[in-house]
This record gives C-alpha cells, structure tokens and sequence, in this order.
C-alpha cells in the first residue's frame, strides 16, 4: 500500500510539472515527460516500466535550461526518488 502511495504522489508532481512546463512555453520537456508517463501506463510489467518515465524526468531536473526553479527540480527529483524506490521494491 506504501508503494502505491509512493506513486501516486510521484505522478502528482510529474503532472503538475507538466503543467508548469507547458505554461512557461517549455513544450519539449513537457512534451518529453508526457509521452514517457503515456508509455509507462500501458505496459504490462509495471511498476518496472516506470524506469523510461524516470529516466526523461531526472535528465529534466538536472538540464539547467528546463525552465523549472530550484524548489521545482527538487520536487521532480523527489519524484524520480520515490519511483526509483518503488521499481526497487
């Protein structure tokens, strides 16, 4: 049940950073991080398909171009935790 709640709270930041990239007119992150938790939600080995999803939102957090602020990155890195810890589990 943690695990589920790990991620749920994971996929709540990555939608609203998707939001926030969309609004500051960073379409390709948004873009990048969207088609990646698309994909992730229709394989049949989750939650491991969630590596591909993880993967594009840490290159984001640590791209210093990603129009995100610092309490941003860190709530996306945050999210890349969790994830990593649940594929882990």
């Amino acid at each position: 049940m943690q695990q589920l709640a790990a991620i749920e709270e994971a996929l709540e930041i990555v939608r609203q950073t998707i939001e926030l990239l969309a609004s500051r007119k960073d379409d390709e992150a948004a873009f990048d991080i969207a088609r990646a938790q698309y994909r992730s939600s229709i394989r049949d080995s989750w939650p491991n398909n969630l590596s591909s999803l993880t993967d594009v939102l840490d290159r984001i957090h640590r791209d210093p171009g990603s129009k995100l602020d610092e309490a941003e990155r860190a709530r996306l890195a945050h999210a890349v935790h969790l994830l990593r810890n649940a594929m882990n589990q």
